[in-house]
């Protein structure tokens, strides 16, 4: 409650709420030694309190308080958006900066298209032409993607009082197939032969083991960044995977895994080899603060794929996260055992591989038989 004072009259300024949804201002006065109430229908408390003093400055020359109903104004599209980059947060987010990089990328395909257009005016409709342009250019994926980005945009502007309505509620969004992109055995064999023939330089011999960790555990970019000396137990051949680079893991929990046998020798060889590295990291790349979206955290990934002929894509280090976990379950994997070893929060994310176990609906179709009667 914020309380506003002009001459010997005492106003107040009302948060108001119903449950945890925002409602809006109210302002609470007295005219003529009656009390009165209102809402202000102002999208700040700055604003309202602006209202507030004018009802009541009204009052003292004696004039009625309620000053004439102007029409709300609200921010423009283009500078919510600014607003929304610099003031959004929530607990659930664990690396706030890339959030709000992620954001900017997807919402200034939105700035282009209606980034002029006051808050207030933009409609169900004008959302439904948003989508369907930029269906025409976008993948149904990415267009999904902004209309969740922004439809989040607007319930938070609602919350603060910047919007009057969330125009995006309701929307249907387009239909994304998800996709399962990973290298057949061939082709691994041609990246790590790559690898192994690069490794005489200290960079290449990097490489040559980061390519091996991943593609015998399935562990994220961050985290094999994140791993420390620490973190390899060859007496156990345990490996702990605790940080995504700097930070905490995706899942926020720490997970621990055995090391592949096969991994045991390379992993000797490395450890005596970058012993004396910045933090005892595994995989020094130069600087402490190196972000792990930066061409250094890629040790040279993308480079070896094409030099040894392999397509381009965008996140070649998901990519052999992927090819772990498909080879993985093509094997007779367990989809619960993979879920904890990727470090998933929900069995449902490993369900994308469930289509590659040959033998996965198989088995599942044996488990209700009845008792047919014999012919007789």
């Amino acid at each position: 409650m914020i309380r506003s004072q002009v001459g010997d009259s005492v106003g107040e300024v009302i948060r108001r709420t119903k449950g945890a949804r925002f409602i809006g201002y109210y302002l609470r006065f007295y005219e003529h030694g009656r009390r009165r109430q209102m809402a202000s229908h102002q999208p700040t408390a700055a604003d309202a309190r602006r209202m507030l003093k004018e009802i009541e400055a009204r009052i003292a020359r004696g004039q009625a308080g309620i000053p004439e109903r102007t029409r709300l104004t609200y921010p423009t599209v283009s500078a919510l958006i600014e607003r929304f980059l610099t003031d959004y947060s929530r607990p659930k987010i664990k690396d706030l900066a890339r959030y709000r990089i992620t954001a900017k990328s997807l919402l200034r395909h939105v700035m282009h298209r209606i980034g002029t257009r006051n808050v207030q005016d933009v409609t169900a409709r004008d959302v439904v032409t948003l989508r369907n342009g930029l269906c025409k250019t976008h993948a149904n994926g990415t267009v999904k993607n902004i209309l969740a980005m922004l439809s989040v945009m607007f319930s938070w502007a609602q919350a603060q009082g910047l919007a009057p309505h969330n125009p995006c509620r309701g929307i249907e969004r387009p239909h994304a197939e998800s996709t399962l992109d990973f290298l057949s055995a061939s082709e691994v064999d041609t990246l790590l032969c790559g690898a192994r023939q690069r490794a005489e330089t200290p960079h290449g011999l990097r490489l040559y083991v980061a390519l091996c960790l991943v593609l015998h555990t399935g562990i994220r970019k961050g985290e094999l960044l994140g791993l420390r000396q620490q973190d390899i137990d060859l007496k156990t051949n345990r490996l702990t995977i605790a940080r995504s680079y700097s930070g905490p893991t995706k899942s926020g929990r720490t997970r621990h895994l055995r090391i592949p046998s096969v991994l045991i020798p390379i992993l000797t060889a490395w450890l005596e080899h970058s012993a004396h590295s910045t933090e005892d990291l595994l995989f020094p790349i130069g600087h402490t603060h190196t972000k792990v979206a930066s061409s250094d955290a890629m040790l040279g990934l993308p480079a070896l794929m094409k030099e040894v002929g392999l397509r381009t894509v965008s996140h070649p280090w998901h990519l052999l996260r992927h090819t772990y976990a498909s080879h993985y379950i093509m094997s007779g994997g367990n989809l619960l055992a993979l879920s904890k070893i990727l470090g998933h929060s929900d069995i449902k994310i490993t369900m994308i591989y469930s289509h590659l176990s040959p033998d996965f609906l198989a088995e599942e179709l044996e488990r209700t038989l009845f008792t047919l009667p014999k012919k007789g």
